[in-house]
């Protein structure tokens, strides 16, 4: 059985896919949204509503929010020297919700389709597929979270055709993603956000205000105060979701204050919030190349998306295209449930296609720190590229390609992800080259492959392919990367059109001539560059333009007698 995993920085929900629909699957309390907060009693470990209670009660030995530190060298502890890293943490999330999915579908579960944030970077992602692994189980595929929306929308909209952003505003991170649906296709266009910024932000806000105002300081109150403080907060966020104003009495230490806050008070504290909105937004915009007219709607998605001044905020920038028909807490867990529907191949979505898009830039650098990029961002996935690097200095006798992953123009300020060195023959300058390729896949697998003629060295180094996955899945694995890397000139169709296109010229007259070399020109130069899947896409159009200039080759015009007038329009109608 596989499943459908939302892992929330907040609250993770599981679905599954059956009987043609996506059903989401409730936990003890017969609940969708498992709070995702782990707390420890002695040796025993609590997860979920119960674990959450304890935040105040017991905030020493309790943690929630850890999913924003997936990725990273971070422990925490909670008491008697007990250390959980973020990874352990989620597996013991994911590895209760597979519980809750055995024990409501009566069967085994033993493998998984789990939403991550679309800014999630490569160690976040190797992160999130560990923690699947530590809870018992194979992770099928990595899924944004915001394109699992947008399968969720489309799969209830599929007659629509149209272009919408997925503004997904969870309770730890924001990702916003333009969308292209049409028919049975969901193609993700282009993606920004921030993996530290969400629903949580305004919990603190409001905690801070309320310090504030009760004359305390923030950095010198107990940390059973500050979640107090916290808690209260997220408390007074849900009541003016209801409200335009509240009065609060809140005790601490012993001693009674009073807060109140309206809707304008709110947006002002949270002022910092909103510029870092905006800043996204013009990003997103601006990479896509678009204007607010050319988007139809603007599709909320994420437990902080329901706040009235997120809405109001959006509805300044899109106005009349804001839509809240599905529910923004599920909308995640449901499309992973549609993922899994689609990759058994069920009916209903098995002819569903999704394609996404690489959310950072890959390179590696080369002289003075310039970061030479390879698989650039918003690049359509699955894709394979390889550039070509010459040694830069005479005699050099050795290689190192440093391969990092971000958008800034000096490499060493992005994300390292490996190092791959090695020795090459001292010649002169520019007479030995590297090829390097990178190949990722929907998954987020990420595989290196540098290769040197001068001396027949070749590296490759695989990224993402944890253990965990039994051996018939890494050979699958292993069989779509094999094709991704193959030159498109290999494949039939693109060799046969190679073919069409060199016959015609030694067919054509001068005019047709010149016309098929710049044409042959520009698709070969394509297939250099592009990938397989866009290749692929690239030969219908260039199959078009052959079978236009083979017409116009073949088609007599002549103004002959009436007989031969007639004969050749009745040659024209029959071709």
């Amino acid at each position: 059985m596989v499943v459908g995993i939302d892992l929330g920085t907040t609250n993770s929900l599981v679905s599954v896919f059956r009987n043609g629909n996506v059903e989401l699957i409730p936990n003890e309390f017969g609940e969708y949204l498992t709070p995702s907060v782990i707390s420890l009693d002695g040796e025993k470990i609590i997860v979920g509503k119960v674990a959450k209670e304890r935040l105040i009660t017991h905030p020493g030995t309790t943690v929630s929010e850890f999913k924003r530190q997936m990725g990273r060298d971070i422990k925490y502890d909670l008491g008697n020297g007990n250390l959980f890293t973020p990874v352990k943490l989620s597996s013991i999330i994911i590895k209760k919700l597979v519980e809750d999915a055995e024990k409501y579908l009566g069967e085994k579960v033993e493998s998984a389709v789990i939403s991550v944030p679309a800014y999630f970077d490569d160690h976040q992602r190797e992160a999130t597929r560990l923690a699947g692994v530590g809870a018992g189980i194979i992770v099928t595929q990595l899924v944004n979270e915001p394109s699992a929306a947008a399968l969720s929308y489309h799969y209830e909209h599929i007659d629509q055709d149209e272009k919408f952003i997925v503004f997904d505003f969870g309770g730890g991170t924001l990702d916003v993603t333009v969308v292209d649906a049409f028919a049975n296709m969901v193609e993700i266009a282009n993606i920004s956000g921030d993996n530290c910024l969400g629903g949580k932000d305004f919990n603190e806000a409001i905690a801070m205000d309320m310090c504030r105002s009760f004359g305390l300081e923030w950095k010198l109150i107990s940390d059973k105060n500050k979640a107090i403080l916290i808690k209260n907060g997220e408390n007074i966020k849900i009541s003016l979701s209801e409200s335009n104003s509240i009065d609060k009495k809140v005790n601490l230490e012993g001693k009674e204050y009073e807060y109140s806050l309206t809707q304008q008070g709110l947006i002002d504290i949270s002022s910092p919030i909103f510029r870092k909105l905006t800043i996204i937004l013009k990003k997103l915009m601006n990479d896509a190349m678009l204007a607010q007219e050319d988007i139809d709607s603007v599709i909320m998605v994420g437990g902080s998306s329901k706040m009235p001044i997120v809405r109001a905020y959006l509805e300044s920038l899109f106005p009349g295209k804001i839509r809240m028909d599905i529910d923004g807490d599920s909308a995640i867990c449901k499309g992973t449930g549609v993922a899994t529907g689609i990759s058994l191949r069920m009916d209903k979505v098995k002819d569903i296609v999704m394609t996404d898009i690489c959310p950072f830039s890959l390179g590696i650098d080369v002289v003075g720190d310039k970061m030479s990029v390879i698989i650039p961002k918003n690049q359509t996935l699955p894709v394979s590229i390889q550039r070509r690097y010459y040694t830069a200095h005479s005699m050099q006798d050795r290689l190192e390609f440093n391969v990092f992953q971000g958008e800034k123009l000096k490499a060493s300020s992005n994300l390292l992800l490996d190092t791959i060195t090695f020795d090459v023959p001292p010649k002169p300058e520019g007479e030995v080259y590297a090829d390097v390729r990178f190949s990722y896949d929907l998954n987020g697998i990420f595989d290196i492959d540098v290769y040197c003629p001068a001396n027949g060295k070749e590296v490759h180094r695989k990224r993402g392919a944890t253990e965990g996955n039994d051996e018939n899945s890494l050979k699958q694995l292993q069989l779509r990367m094999d094709e991704l890397k193959q030159d498109p000139r290999e494949i039939p169709e693109i060799q046969f059109l190679l073919q069409k296109a060199e016959r015609m010229y030694e067919e054509g007259n001068v005019n047709q001539r010149r016309f098929l070399e710049d044409e042959i020109t520009a698709f070969n130069a394509f297939l250099d560059k592009a990938s397989v899947i866009e290749c692929k896409k690239a030969s219908v159009i260039f199959s078009m333009k052959l079978d236009q200039i083979e017409k116009n080759m073949f088609s007599f015009r002549t103004e002959t007698t009436d007989l031969w007038k007639e004969y050749f329009e009745d040659m024209d109608a029959k071709d």
